[in-house]
Order: structure tokens, then C-alpha cells, then sequence
């Protein structure tokens, strides 16, 4: 797969990386289209004969299709299975094409081993490595709010807590205070109540474009001053926040967008990093109203990266929520109420790069700069909704503040998650030796992920972790020719890796039928596939912010 004469990337795109944005967007398009159906009204569609028909022949293309597919990857009697085991097929399929698409776009793109050479360009530099306090994944050592002084405070924060070098470490201590771990302003979010100002109809603000709007890209602390003198003044600021986890096991904040209604703003968190509690000031202030969208992964990402909690906000997906509106996310708002049309390209950037490239940076502000007049419209459906008596707005608000009361914490390791690693991917039955083998390699994926501070799906895929489990090499050299591409984290550690596949295929047999035993019987594999296979929320979507 390469450029061909007319210069252009299948004769179509001026590169690889505009072929995968592309790309990329028509997927998210079709994952939104197929999300608005509902699951739940699927049985109505089909009481209509004329919709009835149409998805009938639109089923059997798409079988068609797939089983084209299937069969020029792995031959099977199709017309023979049942809905569930073509699900797991299906589902093995996807897999196995965007392995393959993945290998071979990083091929033309010059980016695998066997193609490195002085013309690759650069990998970037993780930015976690200049960060002052280090990044600490250890699933026995607690994650402490980093919360060193308390603005705007009802509740003191406890005095252990103010201590400048407090230990996160030092676990003897957090027993003997667990008030160390508590939310610090759980009581001040929950005894807030929106102003009677904020409960009455308003009228739209739409803003000026953003070729008119002030803007300030903030990287140094006497920028972010200048931000913060402009942002207390205000009485309601619009709120995003763009994160990276395919590089990092807790995943990092990369970008805040602050928008008020005069002007927008662009923090780069990566370089501000430790300077950014002072936001604090304006977050935690019950007289200024922050506005998100989707704001749980955002309230925790917050918690986590600087130590900064919100008191009063409002989210706009919850307001969609309440209103019923047919879409809830932000690209259906801006396009109804802003006629605009937001890219989607973007959703999958990696937003580590510096410096921001100009489209980047449009995107980025796009997301808060329409925002504040898109809370105004929400604001007003929901007055009229409950006919002016605010029920509905406080709902909103009540559900805001529950989001504002999540407490980050770190994500402990399942031992059993395996399972449903098995349940998801797999093609056939695992035979004991197979499932001792996924077990243990699945564990030390995340030890390895957590000791690097790489997410496992770098350390390993999933479909790769699948796939030497089921082939069970019993040398270092079948190791390596079982992967296309060696991940270097397997290739770094594969003498643990070999000794962790023989330990399985040597495994005692009275252990062996232990798990097997414990990996459950086909019916519950089908049981958990099933449910495994609908459970997409917008939340694993938004978290999953890979460069892919």
C-alpha cells in the first residue's frame, strides 16, 4: 500500500495520516447513525411491514458481506451457525481487518521496523516524563486528592491534608486517616443550589465568530495570569477538556478549553501542569456557573491532573438527557442550534502534539465557543418544558452535581478480567493449558502497562494476547513469528513472556481443571458475549481518544 503516481495516497488523499482521518470520521458517522436507532425500539421498527422489509434485505446484504469477508479470513460452514456464534465471528473479523489495516497503514506510512530509517518521522516524546510528581499506577497505593488549600471552602479541608510533602505513599498514614482520601468539597457541591438568577428564561447570546473573538493560547504563567484576572470577572465560563490514554495507563489532560462570552482561551496543560490549581479560585466559586458537555470523564480527569474540583455546573448532555432530544452529543447541538457543522476528525487526535497545528487549535475552540449560547437555548426548552416552574432546569442541575461529587480513583487490577477478554475475542474453545496462558499474560500486561505507564493495548492487543494464548509458542523464536509486529514491550520482556507460556503448557493437570472449571461453560460464554456486545457507552467512546 503505497502512493501511486499521481503522488496522492490511493490516488485520493495527499497522505496516510489524511486517509486515517477520513476514515475515521465516516466511523464515527456510522457509530452515531446506528446509535440513534435504539436497541430498545427495534421490535416497533418491525411491526412496520414497510420497515420490516427493508431491514430484512439490508440484513441479509450485510450477512452476505460479511460472510464474503469471513471467508477470505477463515473458511467456516456460515449458514450453519447461530445468531450468537456469527456475532463472535463478526466480532473476530473487525478485529483481524483492523490489525491488518493497521499494519499496513503504518507500513505506508513508514512506520514499521522493517521499513525505520533516518526519513521516519518522530516519535514524539512522552510528555509524562518531565512532569514534576511523577506518575505512580500502583494498584495498592491509593490515589490522594492533590488538593493542598481549599478556596471558597465551607468544610476546612483537614489539616494533615495541608502538609506540603504528604506522602501518597505512605499507607500506614492513610489508615489512621481515611478523611485523606474523602471528596474535599462533596459537602460544599452538595448543599449548592443554583441563583434565582440562573432559574428564569434568558435570552441567546450568540457569539461573535471566532475570527472576531479575542484568543489566547496559554503556556506561560503570566498568560495563565491574564486568563485568571479575565475569568473572575465572569459569571459563567464554558469548560472542556482533551485527554490522551493510548500512551499512559491513567491516561493525561493534554488541552482545557476556558471560553467566556467575549473570549477564548487554549491551556496547554502539559506545560502548566503543576501551575493549574489556582483554577480552583474560579472552579470551586458557587457565583460562577461552569458549563460542560459530558462532563463525568472531565470532573475526574480534573481530580486527577491538578487537584481542581467544580462547584456549580451545568452539563448540557444532562440537559439533552432531560429535553429527550434525539441526539446527545455536542455535534448535534452545535449544527441545530449554530448551524455548525463540527469536524469529527479530531475526536481521535492525538493531542499531545506540539506545537497544536491551526486546525487543531479551531477545533479545539469550536468545542466551548458556541457553548454558553447552546446552555442559554437548553436553559429556556427547560423552563418551557415544565411551563416556567424551573422543575426540570433544577433536575439538571441536581444531576450536575452528582457528576461533581465522582471521586477519581485509580483502576484496580481484575484478576478474572480475562474472561471476559476470552468471552469477547475468542474464535474456539480454549482448551485448559490455553486459558492458564491468557490468564497469566493478561496479568502481566498490566503490570508491565502499569510499570511503564503505557496503556495495555500498547503493551499488547487484545486480539495478540488472544492470539498467543491460542497458539501457545514454546520458543522464543515462535514468539516472535507469531507477531507481525513484536510490540517492543514484548520484545523487552519476552524471556518473561516465554517462561510465563511454558509454566502454562506445563501447568499441573489438578490445576488445569481448576481453570477450566473456573473459566465457565459455553452457555455462559454466550451469556456474557451477548451482553458484552451492546454495552457502548458515551463514556468508553469519549475515553477511548486513541490516535487510531
Amino acid at each position: 500500500m503505497s502512493a501511486t503516481n499521481s503522488g496522492k495516497f490511493l490516488d485520493l488523499f495527499t497522505s496516510v495520516d489524511e486517509y486515517k482521518q477520513t476514515i475515521c470520521a465516516k466511523v464515527i458517522d456510522v457509530i452515531r447513525t446506528s446509535n440513534r436507532l435504539g436497541v430498545e425500539n427495534f421490535e416497533q421498527f418491525m411491526s412496520i411491514n414497510s420497515c420490516q422489509e427493508k431491514i430484512n434485505r439490508l440484513s441479509e446484504r450485510i450477512l452476505n458481506r460479511i460472510y464474503q469477508i469471513k471467508s477470505s479470513i477463515q473458511p467456516s460452514n456460515w449458514n450453519h451457525l447461530d445468531v450468537d456464534e456469527k456475532l463472535e465471528q463478526l466480532v473476530d473479523i473487525n478485529d483481524t481487518l483492523f490489525e491488518r489495516i493497521a499494519s499496513a497503514l503504518d507500513e505506508a506510512d513508514g512506520l514499521t521496523k522493517s521499513t525505520v530509517s533516518s526519513t521516519m518521522r518522530p516519535v514524539l516524546e512522552k510528555p509524562q516524563l518531565k512532569f514534576k510528581c511523577k506518575i505512580d499506577n500502583t494498584a495498592e497505593i491509593p490515589f490522594v486528592p492533590k488538593l493542598r488549600t481549599k478556596p471558597n471552602a465551607i468544610t476546612p479541608l483537614p489539616a494533615m491534608m495541608m502538609q506540603v510533602d504528604l506522602e501518597p505513599g505512605n499507607l500506614d498514614l492513610l489508615q489512621r486517616h481515611p478523611e485523606l482520601l474523602d471528596h474535599p468539597y462533596f459537602n460544599e457541591i452538595e448543599v449548592f443550589e443554583p441563583d434565582e438568577t440562573f432559574l428564569r428564561r434568558t435570552e441567546p447570546q450568540f457569539p461573535k465568530s471566532m475570527d472576531d473573538t479575542k484568543y489566547l493560547f496559554i503556556d506561560t504563567s503570566e498568560k495563565l495570569k491574564t486568563m485568571m484576572d479575565h475569568i473572575e470577572l465572569q459569571t459563567e465560563l464554558a469548560i472542556d477538556l482533551e485527554h490522551h490514554s493510548y500512551r499512559s495507563y491513567q491516561g493525561f489532560t493534554c488541552l482545557m478549553q476556558i471560553s467566556s462570552r467575549t473570549e477564548d482561551f487554549l491551556v496547554d496543560t502539559l506545560l502548566l501542569r503543576d501551575d493549574l490549581s489556582i483554577l480552583n479560585n474560579v472552579f470551586t466559586n458557587p457565583k460562577i456557573l461552569k458549563v460542560f458537555h459530558g462532563a463525568d470523564w472531565d470532573i475526574e480527569w480534573l481530580q486527577k491532573d491538578f487537584g481542581i474540583y467544580v462547584v456549580n455546573m451545568f452539563d448540557t448532555h444532562q440537559a439533552a438527557k432531560e429535553l429527550q432530544l434525539p441526539t446527545l452529543s455536542l455535534a448535534y447541538l452545535l449544527k441545530t442550534l449554530c448551524n455548525i457543522d463540527a469536524s469529527k476528525q479530531f475526536q481521535l487526535a492525538d493531542w499531545r502534539i506540539r506545537p497544536l497545528p491551526s486546525d487543531y487549535i479551531r477545533y479545539a475552540r469550536e468545542d466551548t465557543h458556541y457553548l454558553l449560547y447552546i446552555y442559554d437555548h437548553l436553559r429556556n426548552q427547560l423552563l418551557d418544558m415544565s411551563r416556567g416552574n424551573a422543575e426540570n432546569l433544577r433536575s439538571v442541575y441536581k444531576k450536575s452535581k452528582i457528576i461533581c461529587q465522582k471521586l477519581y480513583k485509580k483502576a484496580a487490577f481484575d484478576p478474572t478480567a480475562y474472561k471476559t477478554l476470552y468471552t469477547k475475542f475468542r474464535k474456539t474453545t480454549f482448551d485448559s493449558n490455553q486459558l492458564s496462558a491468557l490468564k497469566s499474560l493478561h496479568a502481566w500486561r498490566d503490570k508491565i502497562a502499569r510499570q511503564e505507564d503505557e496503556s495495555p493495548s500498547f503493551v499488547l492487543s487484545d486480539l495478540m494476547l488472544m492470539h498467543l494464548a491460542e497458539l501457545l509458542p514454546r520458543d522464543i523464536q515462535g514468539i516472535r513469528a507469531s507477531c507481525k509486529v513484536l510490540p517492543d514491550s514484548v520484545d523487552k520482556n519476552i524471556e518473561e513472556v516465554h517462561r510465563l507460556l511454558i509454566e502454562a503448557i506445563e501447568k499441573p493437570s489438578t490445576d488445569l481443571n481448576d481453570e477450566k472449571t473456573n473459566s465457565g461453560g459455553v452457555a455462559e460464554t454466550k451469556r456474557l458475549h451477548s451482553s458484552l456486545a451492546s454495552d457502548t457507552s458515551d463514556e468508553q467512546m469519549k475515553r477511548a481518544k486513541l490516535n487510531y
